[in-house]
């Protein structure tokens, strides 16, 4: 039988994209771009402190009229980060989301940034999981 993704480790995305708190929304706003990604974690002093996301922009920058070239990662940013580690379960991690009113959750390890999941991540797993036992019955007849 194939094995079909079940903790976390399987479908988290890594290695996670990282900016200081310091640098301006501009320069966040054109790595995201150019790496196609919804969020980007914030660093100070080399620990992981916030999470901002596309959304994050809108509300906070954008839609206010705040100036993307001085307005600061850190005066925008989520935090505490949200976070499980990588070998719990997909339903568990997709129960904390629901808890926590997110869409993404840090996935570390012994205070290690190792990957992030998202809501995305998680219905892509579960198609995967309802396809894999799908396909197992089919071969059975």
């Amino acid at each position: 039988m194939e094995k079909f993704p079940s903790i976390v480790e399987d479908v988290m995305s890594s290695p996670i994209i990282t900016i200081d708190s310091e640098s301006m929304v501009r320069d966040a706003a054109l790595i995201m771009a150019d790496r196609h990604i919804g969020s980007i974690i914030v660093i100070e002093r080399g620990e992981a402190v916030g999470i901002v996301t596309k959304r994050d922009m809108l509300e906070r920058v954008v839609a206010p009229c705040r100036d993307v070239c001085t307005t600061r990662m850190k005066e925008i940013m989520s935090s505490p980060l949200i976070s499980v580690p990588p070998k719990v379960g997909i339903l568990e991690a997709m129960r904390k989301m629901r808890e926590h009113n997110i869409s993404r959750l840090v996935v570390k390890e012994n205070d290690r940034l190792l990957g992030i999941i998202t809501e995305r991540d998680v219905i892509r797993a579960m198609n995967i999981a309802s396809l894999t036992s799908f396909t197992t019955i089919l071969r059975k007849k």
